[in-house]
């Protein structure tokens, strides 16, 4: 996609320099700054992701990065190990990260019903996780 813009504002900033039209060369100016934004987010991407293997997300927990341990925990819920992604998500939780309470809310409404999970839900809510406030204003169980 990049290279498409990149290629595009080219094309368009020649042909504008070669009939001297104005406008074309401001769409070719246009699309050369979308293409280096798309390349930026593309440069970017691997650091916004955060952990390349299974490894670099274990050492990342063990130095205590919240998001590695909820990174875990995801893993063990998808090998079915609800126990383990359960004490996961809660060191995760202790370390305050808000995704993690959303995540334990599904997995308690999973297993022991939507009831148990009102808490779980209900804090990731009070600390800032839209989709918690969603779910709960959907089911008129919080306040604006």
């Amino acid at each position: 996609m990049t290279l498409f813009l990149f290629a595009a504002a080219a094309g368009f900033t020649l042909a504008a320099v070669i009939t001297d039209n104005k406008a074309m060369l401001y769409v070719g100016l246009g699309i050369w700054a979308v293409g280096v934004l798309s390349a930026l987010w593309l440069w970017t991407g691997p650091r916004r992701q955060g952990f390349r293997t299974p490894e670099a997300a274990r050492a990342a927990a063990e130095a205590g990065n919240p998001r590695a341990i909820r990174a875990l925990a995801m893993d063990a819920l998808s090998t079915g190990d609800d126990a383990r992604a359960e004490r996961l998500l809660l060191v995760a939780i202790d370390h305050g990260d808000v995704d993690s309470m959303w995540e334990l809310g599904r997995l308690v409404e999973r297993r022991d019903g939507i009831d148990a999970s009102d808490g779980w839900y209900r804090m990731a809510a009070e600390n800032g996780h839209f989709a918690a406030r969603r779910y709960l204003k959907r089911r008129d169980l919080l306040e604006d």
